[in-house]
């Protein structure tokens, strides 16, 4: 597992995670890393004051998202309301703003310096079980709410 955390300091210097962060499984951090490069181009263009609005699901219940008023990369868990279609963000994740997220790119390197078997960690969806649409649809990975089947009707 790999862990995106906020840290506090304690009254005697020492550094304690808190509550705010987000834990990746080796295929999701592979999926993460994966669309590095869009997040980080999203990124130049909020430095850059233009118009900006990135979603991506990374896995599980998981999406990083970049919106043009808030200078910040969002990695945060999301849900479905009863009764709705679209996902909503949860309080259960992180902001990176601007800055941190210059420094996370240089942490990622280390960590993967330190921990190789990292780097080579493939997505879920290039697993053989992907090979098929039913293997992509019952992956939760992939699909954590489900697909709605249910048949629509049309009028002609």
């Amino acid at each position: 597992m790999v862990h995106v955390r906020e840290y506090t300091k304690a009254a005697n210097d020492k550094m304690f995670p808190t509550k705010k962060g987000v834990c990746f499984t080796k295929t999701r951090w592979a999926t993460f890393r994966a669309h590095i490069d869009e997040i980080d181009r999203s990124v130049e263009l909020l430095k850059a004051d233009q118009s900006v609005e990135y979603s991506q699901h990374i896995g599980g219940k998981y999406y990083v998202t970049i919106s043009r008023g808030i200078k910040c990369v969002n990695i945060r868990r999301y849900f479905l309301p009863p009764n709705c279609t679209k996902e909503r963000p949860t309080r259960s994740g992180i902001a990176l703003r601007l800055d941190e997220w210059e420094t996370f790119l240089t942490k990622m390197d280390d960590l993967h310096e330190k921990l190789p078997e990292l780097k080579v960690v493939s997505p879920c969806y290039t697993s053989e079980n992907h090979a098929n649409q039913l293997g992509y649809l019952n992956c939760l990975e992939c699909n954590p709410f489900g697909l709605d089947l249910s048949i629509k009707s049309f009028t002609f």
